[in-house]
Parts: C-alpha cells; structure tokens; sequence
C-alpha cells in the first residue's frame, strides 16, 4: 500500500507524516507547491488541506478514483455530496477530529441530552489562533450529537488563542447544577495516530462513505 499524504507539510500533516514514518508506511508527501497528479502513483489517498484545495482535488480523483481520508474542515454540504458521489466508485472516510476520545463522546451526548431535557446547553470551542473554521468542525459535530437528543437552543462559542491543539467543552446547566464534559487534545499526535486507525479500517473496504463513527 502506497499512500499519498496532501497537505503533508501543514501542522496536521506534519504530526501524520510522523506517525506514519514511525509505523513503517510506504508515503509521499504532495504539498502546495506539488504537482497533485502524482495521487495516481499512490493507491490511497489521505488529505489535510483546505476546502477550496480539497474540493479541486476531490474533482480530479473523480477521474482515477482511490480510497480518500480526508481531514479537511469547513467543507459544505454540496462538497459532502461531491465526496459521497465518490464513495459509489471507491472507499470515503471524512472526519473533522480523528481523536478516538471525541468520537466515543459523539456516541453518547445524545443520550446524555435527552437524560437532561431543559437544562440550558452550549458548546465551548478553543482552537490555535491560525485556525480558520469558526465553529470548528468538531464543534459543529458534537452540537449535531446534542440536537439528536433535546430540542433546546445550543449555545456554540469559538476561541482563537495562541497555540491550542483543540479544546471542546459541552455545558449542560440547570437551577440547581451544572454538568461540564470536556475533550482536551494535548497534541496533534492523538489526531495522527487516529488516521493511523482508520488507513487500516478503509484499505480493505471496495467502496462506502465512512466516519470516525464506523471505525469505532
């Protein structure tokens, strides 16, 4: 198996290409500056670009498909449908946060709303002040698990601030108490070594649009 990793010398790329170094993958990096046509020498692709970048790539894959983990956030809803069209011909895995620990909690957080209906809810994010997305994708994420489960207005606060990795707090409050459940990420690696977990759940799928959901 022979990867190419897009964006590779971004903040997110980078952390990948370590963990991917260190596993022993057989990789190339294609960056900004890279010829992207040179994804056909490689028999999956993974992406942390950005979304206009992503979008384009996505278009030229449609031409010589390959099984595609993409990373990038802030995509809409046309580009997601772009990306399942493709999930008809090869294997998709899009995820805004890789972290296994995110993904478990996106799993119960609508039980957990719907357990405490009429408390007040808000989400909480903090990200690197470089970050561009706002909300984050993972906020938009776990407000989507949240409204699965009560129909009360959420709340959703996004700080840009120095170097944060990721930091996403969900608040449920009464009169009487208050609940606070909070994902700190301490590094990027805990992201790479997600990607890492889904490179193994995606190479031996034929075709199928994927999350971090169903490689849980």
């Amino acid at each position: 198996m022979k990867i190419a990793l897009i964006g590779g010398r971004g903040r997110m790329g980078s952390a990948v290409a370590e963990v991917l170094r260190e596993r022993g993958y057989d990789f190339f990096v294609i960056g900004r500056e890279d010829d992207f046509s040179r994804y056909r020498e490689a028999n999956l692709l993974i992406e942390f670009t950005n979304r206009d970048a992503t979008v384009s790539h996505v278009k030229q894959v449609m031409e010589e498909p390959r099984p595609y983990i993409i990373g990038t956030t802030g995509l809409t809803d046309e580009d997601i449908s772009l990306l399942k069209n493709l999930s008809t011909k090869v294997p998709v895995l899009l995820s805004y946060n890789f972290s296994v620990g995110i993904n478990v909690l996106l799993k119960f957080l609508g039980d957990i709303a719907g357990v405490l209906g009429g408390y007040d809810v808000a989400i909480v994010e903090k990200h690197h002040r470089f970050k561009k997305d706002k909300p984050s994708g993972t906020a938009k994420l776990l407000l989507s698990a949240v409204e699965k489960g009560t129909d009360e207005p959420v709340d959703v606060h996004a700080l840009r601030m120095g170097g944060i990795f990721g930091e996403h707090t969900v608040i449920f409050a009464s009169s009487g108490e208050v609940i606070e459940i909070t994902h700190r990420a301490l590094s990027r690696r805990v992201f790479a070594e997600g990607v890492v977990r889904a490179i193994e759940f995606i190479k031996d799928r034929e075709r199928g649009f994927y999350t971090m959901g169903d490689v849980i």
